[in-house]
């Protein structure tokens, strides 16, 4: 994972749990135990830190909201001694892409989890896309077991391109997903050419 926004040590850390949550519940883990070398961030989740900040309160509550798609969650603090893996990884997120192209797969996060919206834009709608986008940008998964389940099974059949929801195919690569107003907008365009057509048309 790599994030393609401005953050803090402490905002990556709590970026870091909650992709690796929404990992865990894709693979439809029941019972977890979540270790962590931030001491904050384990003690605030916790309930042993008060989250002062705004932003550190609201990654708390998120990180909570998602925890309850398990059976049980535990979370403990671990030295950085002991989290010699974690830290690989990090030095391979703060590479550059073009490094380690090809050699690895990886998500590039570009909104904090915080502020996604499953509202859309006015005019627009809500869509089925919108949680599925918030899937695959932040790992974001509804507190419901069952429907968290479903929205991760279902979120792997799908990539995000420059924000954009594709569904991946057996016959073509990626098949582009529409809202409702777009795909209006959709039919009446093609719907114009056909027209468009039958009138020019000769005898």
């Amino acid at each position: 994972m790599k994030l393609d926004f401005p953050t803090t040590n402490n905002e990556a850390e709590y970026e870091a749990l909650i992709v690796g949550l929404g990992l865990a519940g894709t693979l439809r883990v029941k019972n977890l135990k979540v270790c962590g070398d931030s001491k904050l961030v384990v003690s605030q989740v916790k309930g042993e830190f008060e989250a002062r900040d705004e932003t550190m309160a609201k990654y708390m509550r998120l990180v909570r909201a998602v925890m309850t798609q398990f059976d049980e969650c535990h979370v403990e603090h671990i030295s950085r001694e002991e989290n010699t893996k974690a830290d690989a990884l990090y030095k391979f997120a703060s590479s550059k892409i073009e490094e380690s192209s090809g050699s690895v797969y990886f998500r590039i996060l570009k909104i904090r989890s915080i502020d996604v919206k499953l509202v859309a834009h006015i005019g627009m709608g809500t869509s089925w896309i919108d949680p599925i986008k918030a899937n695959l940008q932040t790992g974001w998964l509804p507190s419901d077991v069952v429907e968290a389940r479903k929205l991760s099974m279902r979120a792997l059949r799908y990539s995000l391109i420059d924000e954009i929801l594709y569904k991946r195919c057996s016959v073509v690569p990626y098949v582009r997903c529409l809202r409702p107003d777009e795909a209006r907008l959709a039919l009446e365009e093609v719907q114009e050419g056909i027209c468009g057509q039958h009138l020019g048309a000769g005898p």
